[in-house]
């Protein structure tokens, strides 16, 4: 192995922070206020912030009060999927290293950005990693209890996305041998605090768009794992988030899971056809009775809002059968992929 060089002669590490706001203004300042004050020594950290057609103001309070960060304005809300890889789109052609997705209705520890960076130029294995989620606290970033996410990703630990529906399908964490401590290979790192590595994002991609909102950030982690890349949450760092969105309760929540969990089970080439098929009768069953994912409703309305996930799907045949030739290419074009050196932030 080469000697490491000066550091006076490395290149900083540029890390780019992406938000996706939609009429979220009241979350603003606390969240852009904390990442501002990140301890950044050794790291340039630049912030974007991608607009999906607020009515709020939230751009120009944004440009107003934080005007160190870079605004990018949607002329209408393309969702979750699309805006952050208008943002990651953007990061890239500025040359980030990494890019950190953090929602809105976050408030960042100071110490958490060079944490992050610091593990990943330390374990180069790892293409996607995630703080543990805490409860929101309004006055103080210092980390209370666990949110309810994080209670989710410790209950059901590296076990497969659906674990709960299907228990003995194989977990998709990595072996043991080469890991680094304090880490869980949970199924996926959630969006609302995403550090990934950009060599990644340029070999496997950014968001599948077609989910639009729900499962985006899961099928990522599935990819890059696919890919040879490490995914895991790091259990000794933290984030707080309020969690539970704008779109709590709603039928576009529950049409846009339901039909989003299809898709991305119909496009995942570790499940055979019998079990696939099984579990997603077993969905179904309770999506028709209004008792599925995205939370319950009536009979009758279920049975709609289910009509119209599958009508989505089925037009989406072809697009699923591609996307399931791309996943099985995807090992074979990126196996011999050579992960970075690892650099020291100064």
């Amino acid at each position: 192995m080469t000697s490491p060089e000066p550091a006076s002669a490395r290149a900083r590490v540029q890390v780019a922070s992406v938000t996706v706001g939609t009429n979220e203004r009241r979350w603003l300042e606390p969240c852009l206020a904390t990442l501002l004050d990140s301890d950044i020594v050794g790291i340039d950290l630049t912030i974007w912030y991608v607009d999906n057609d607020s009515q709020d103001g939230s751009t120009a309070f944004i440009e107003d009060r934080f005007p160190q960060v870079r605004t990018i304005q949607n002329q209408s809300n393309v969702g979750f999927a699309r805006a952050n890889n208008i943002g990651m789109r953007a990061a890239l052609d500025d040359g980030a290293d990494y890019v950190f997705l953090v929602n809105p209705d976050t408030r960042t520890p100071n110490s958490l950005v060079r944490e992050l960076t610091e593990f990943m130029e330390t374990w180069t294995d790892y293409g996607v990693v995630g703080p543990m989620q805490y409860e929101y606290d309004e006055t103080d970033t210092a980390l209370g209890a666990y949110n309810d996410w994080s209670k989710t990703a410790l209950r059901w630990g590296e076990r497969h996305a659906f674990a709960g529906d299907w228990p003995d399908h194989p977990s998709p964490a990595s072996p043991p041998e080469g890991r680094a401590p304090d880490t869980l290979e949970h199924a996926y790192v959630q969006g609302a605090a995403f550090f990934v590595r950009a060599a990644l994002l340029r070999t496997v991609g950014l968001f599948d768009e077609v989910f639009h909102t729900y499962y985006e950030e899961t099928d990522l982690c599935r990819r890059a794992r696919w890919a040879g890349w490490r995914v895991a949450l790091l259990l000794d760092v933290g984030i707080q988030h309020f969690g539970g969105g704008g779109t709590a309760g709603s039928s576009y929540r529950r049409i846009q899971m339901r039909r989003n969990r299809y898709y991305y089970l119909l496009t995942d080439i570790d499940w055979r056809p019998l079990p696939m098929l099984r579990l997603a009768s077993r969905w179904l069953k309770d999506d028709l009775r209004g008792r599925g994912v995205g939370g319950s409703t009536s009979w009758w309305l279920g049975t709609w809002e289910t009509a119209e996930a599958m009508c989505w799907l089925v037009h989406r045949a072809p697009l699923i059968r591609a996307r399931r030739r791309a996943h099985r290419r995807l090992g074979k074009q990126t196996g011999g992929y050579a992960r970075p050196q690892a650099r020291s932030v100064q």
